[in-house]
């Protein structure tokens, strides 16, 4: 569980920003969706994918 913890707070984050940036599109959090937001999206997937892969080697699917 605490394997997926990261990702999914990153992901809440981005998800909250991306609220912000919907609801009020100004400069500023342009700049948060752009440079914060987008980065951790990323990050997100890439940790959620990292424990995909690690659990399909676990079970030596892969």
């Amino acid at each position: 569980m605490n394997s997926v913890r990261l990702p999914a707070l990153a992901a809440a984050v981005a998800f909250l920003i991306t609220a912000l940036y919907a609801v009020d599109p100004g400069p500023y959090a342009m700049a948060a969706f752009v440079f914060l937001a987008q980065p951790l999206f990323v990050i997100a997937g890439a940790g959620y994918a990292y424990r995909v892969w690690k659990d399909l080697r676990g079970r030596k699917v892969l």
